[in-house]
């Protein structure tokens, strides 16, 4: 591939993931806000919950 291809492929890329916006947080976390602070909730799966008992 020459220099010019690959350059015109990076800049298509880049401007591709610019429009995507952020990335969404994983499902099993979500931010809560308590007492003014926000707090950082994690849900862990059953086999985690089952284990720690």
């Amino acid at each position: 591939m020459s220099q010019k291809n690959l350059e015109k492929q990076l800049k298509k890329w880049r401007e591709d993931r610019a429009r995507k916006g952020p990335a969404q947080a994983p499902a099993d976390r979500r931010t809560l806000r308590v007492n003014g602070q926000d707090v950082i909730v994690i849900k862990r799966g059953r086999s985690k919950l089952n284990s720690v008992q």
